[in-house]
């Protein structure tokens, strides 16, 4: 089979590159609507949740003698009731109903030729641009707040970014035009404010004209207009991916002709919906993002399906290249390994992209794998032998501490490594037996492999007599560090010549030099020699060698 290696590293870079580019383009804080939402940081969840909430929270239950909370059509016996009330009206799109819980009174002419209406939904607009309301936060008590340093008569509901200043939003309790109960509205110097905050955070021409058209119906807080209107700019920055992968496909293809499909496609397709979705966080329309498509958006629902998309065609492309390579070095038994690793990585991937999908919409991953129950737990134990066995095999294969053809040391036994399958690997002893050692087993064991080796130790045990001369002692060290340094197939450093220690066994010398070669018969020849060598020293300077007799000592 003939390769392109060349194409294919350049095709591998060209990919590798645009999956860094699009990791460098990927912002933490894209869809953000603005500075001033850094304390409102919703998700998904959290918008549910106080949906739920807030359905309770107006309920008869809360206006029992417990709160004395007085009567009203529209529910403005309590600061909760009111911000709920209109909020409920504004997700209906009854704006008349809406001009209800605002207080008119004493405005000017300027803001009241804005229209009731109008002020109502600006309102709606700014709150859902930079103020997310909890509404368990706001009091459930016919006076409001207490403690909250501000008149009796006033609660807070939030605070706005304006150039620079944190503008309050108010409550303020009024008597009812009709029997002067006491009830609760936004405030009129809220009002007053809102045509101003409307022109810092109002819509774009494009999103004010949708927001108007058409019906106020939304999902997950999002409206109908937003779902549209950023469903066809993801199509629009689709198209521009498509254009650009399309064109880099098309260039690599006319250099490098002997690229494989398949590659091309990986550029055509996955590499253009994430580098879609990275244009699409990057590069968007501030002024119609709100908080809860923040919250939406912030789930990265897309981003993750379009990551989990370009890693698994790359892990069928590893696959393809591996399956190649590995027929190319005559090692086909490895091919088996690669399905059942690219499936094991692809579950793992897939385990980690929902965990984090789950985290980003505001969902406790560690708890939600903690539900996973007995049943889990049970096939867990039942699968954990072939589990351990199949992800030993994949850990040979890629940190690779051995390789098929391998001669090692592993526990108390020698061979050389046959085949890495599955389930175990099969090891030829230098009996010519043969021994399989499960892969999980095999991976825990103290592995020692010679063939690795750059160079082969000579470290020779040599006692001495224990009555030998120092002055003998002092020559023959002398003389065998001049020989081994003068040996062309040794080593410079390091280069050991020592008198090590007295020992039962008599004067032990230290001597440690490297034979610059892997091979085996070669690294025999030499150190022949230079036992050899030694041997004639010891002779030549009267130096005594302690026989086996002569070291056994009760």
């Amino acid at each position: 089979m003939t390769l392109a290696p060349y194409s294919i590293l350049f095709t591998r870079f060209s990919v590798a590159l645009i999956i860094i580019l699009s990791l460098i383009l990927i912002s933490p804080s894209a869809f953000s609507a603005t500075s001033a939402n850094s304390g409102n940081e919703v998700s998904i969840k959290d918008m549910l949740d106080s949906k739920e909430k807030s359905q309770h929270s107006v309920e008869p239950s809360d206006y029992s003698d417990e709160y004395n909370v007085p009567l009203d059509d529209y529910e403005r016996g309590q600061p909760r009731s009111t911000i709920a009330g209109y909020l409920r009206a504004m997700r209906l799109g009854d704006l008349a109903l809406a001009t209800n819980y605002l207080d008119y009174r004493n405005l000017s002419e300027k803001t009241l030729s804005v229209g009731k209406e109008e002020l109502a939904r600006q309102l709606g607009v700014v709150l859902n641009r930079t103020l997310w309301i909890d509404l368990n936060s706001i009091s459930t008590l016919k006076e409001g707040r207490k403690n909250d340093n501000l008149p009796s008569y006033r609660d807070l509901i939030g605070q706005v970014d304006y150039q620079g200043n944190n503008l309050e939003l108010l409550l303020q309790r009024i008597p009812r035009a009709e029997d002067k109960v006491k009830i609760w509205k936004i405030s009129n110097a809220t009002v007053e404010k809102i045509p101003r905050l409307f022109k810092r955070y109002s819509y774009s021409p494009l999103g004010e004209l949708l927001a108007k058209k058409l019906p106020a119906v939304d999902l997950f807080g999002v409206m109908l207009w937003q779902w549209i209107y950023f469903t066809l700019m993801m199509l629009i920055y689709y198209f521009i991916a498509k254009v650009f992968t399309w064109l880099a496909a098309f260039a690599i293809n006319r250099i490098y002709t002997k690229v494989s499909n398949d590659s091309l496609k990986f550029i055509k397709e996955p590499v253009a919906l994430l580098l879609a979705v990275v244009l699409a966080r990057n590069f968007h329309d501030e002024a119609n993002i709100t908080i809860a498509v923040k919250a939406v958006t912030e789930g990265s629902t897309l981003l993750i399906i379009a990551w989990c998309w370009v890693c698994f065609r790359f892990i069928d492309l590893m696959k393809t290249f591996f399956s190649e390579k590995f027929i190319a070095q005559d090692k086909p038994l490895a091919i088996y390994l690669l399905r059942p690793a690219g499936t094991v990585i692809k579950i793992i991937i897939f385990s980690i992209a929902s965990l984090n999908w789950l985290e980003n919409i505001g969902f406790n991953a560690s708890t939600l794998l903690a539900g996973l129950g007995i049943g889990g737990l049970a096939i867990a134990l039942a699968a954990q032998k072939t589990v351990e066995n199949i992800i030993g095999a994949i850990t040979l294969y890629t940190s690779a501490p051995i390789k098929i053809g391998n001669f090692c040391r592993f526990g108390n036994s020698f061979g050389v490594v046959e085949e890495i399958g599955l389930r175990a690997t099969r090891i030829r002893t230098l009996d010519r037996s043969v021994i399989y050692v499960a892969n999980a087993k095999f991976i825990d064991m103290n592995i020692e492999n010679y063939s690795e080796r750059e160079k082969i130790a000579f470290r020779p045990k040599i006692f001495l007599a224990p009555n030998t001369p120092k002055e003998n002692l002092d020559a023959l060290l002398l003389a065998i560090r001049s020989m081994l340094s003068t040996t062309d197939n040794l080593g410079e450093a390091p280069l050991r010549t020592h008198f090590k220690a007295y020992t039962i066994y008599g004067l032990e010398l230290d001597i440690l030099a490297y034979v610059k070669t892997t091979d085996f018969d070669v690294y025999l020849d030499e150190i022949n020699q230079l036992n050899l060598n030694i041997l004639a020293l010891l002779s030549e300077h009267n130096c005594k060698v302690q026989v086996m007799s002569e070291r056994v000592v009760e």
